[in-house]
């Protein structure tokens, strides 16, 4: 499969593991790796929902926010639980973002910015 069609395939085994009752973490852990689709749109997600605070493409010197490239890359729970609920000076975003949306940021950060698959 190449293209749109990937794509879409990945999607609706996404979808479709979390309409099986699979949770969030084991329905994007069970990838292989990240779609390259995914982390761009998690990119764009990140620059404006997370850029402002954790600085541009995730650069900053982790002295006042917790560097999101040293970010656990086999802890997805973690970094939804994160965003979800907040943690620390970092606020919740349960009513800001859909949780397709924590997934495209997951993509983004947990592939250190598409650097790693």
């Amino acid at each position: 499969m190449t293209g749109r069609l990937a794509v879409s395939f990945a999607a609706a085994l996404r979808a479709a593991a979390l309409a099986a009752g699979a949770s969030f973490a084991s329905a994007t852990l069970a990838q292989a790796h990240f779609q390259p689709e995914d982390i761009d749109m998690g990119r764009v997600q990140y620059h404006r929902t997370c850029a402002q605070c954790h600085g541009h493409n995730m650069v900053n010197s982790g002295t006042t926010v917790y560097d999101l490239r040293r970010f656990p890359v086999d802890d997805v729970e973690r970094f939804q639980n994160s965003v979800t609920n907040g943690k620390g000076n970092m606020p919740s975003f349960k009513d800001a973002l859909t949780p397709q949306q924590i997934e495209l940021l997951w993509a983004y950060v947990g592939s250190r910015g598409g650097k790693e698959p």
